[in-house]
C-alpha cells in the first residue's frame, strides 16, 4: 500500500512538473531536481536573476497548486 502511495505520487509529481509552461518548467527542475543556484540557472538560461527569481516563484506555486489535492 505504502509503495502503491510513492509511486502514485511520483507520477503525480511527473505530471505536475509536464503541465509548467516551458520557460517555468526549466527553472523549476534546475533548481528542485538539479539542485543549480539561482546564479547558475540564469546564466544557464540567459536571463536575468531577477526573472529567474519570478519564474521560479510562479512554477513554485503553479506545482503547489496541482500537487496539493493528492498530498492528503
Amino acid at each position: 500500500d505504502d509503495l502503491f502511495r510513492k509511486r502514485h505520487l511520483r507520477e503525480k509529481v511527473e505530471e505536475a512538473v509536464t503541465h509548467l509552461p516551458e520557460h517555468h518548467r526549466i527553472v523549476f527542475v534546475l533548481r528542485e531536481l538539479e539542485g543549480k543556484t539561482y546564479e547558475e540557472i540564469a546564466e544557464i538560461t540567459g536571463v536575468n536573476l531577477g526573472t529567474v527569481k519570478s519564474r521560479l516563484h510562479r512554477a513554485r506555486n503553479s506545482f503547489a497548486q496541482r500537487i496539493e489535492p493528492f498530498l492528503n
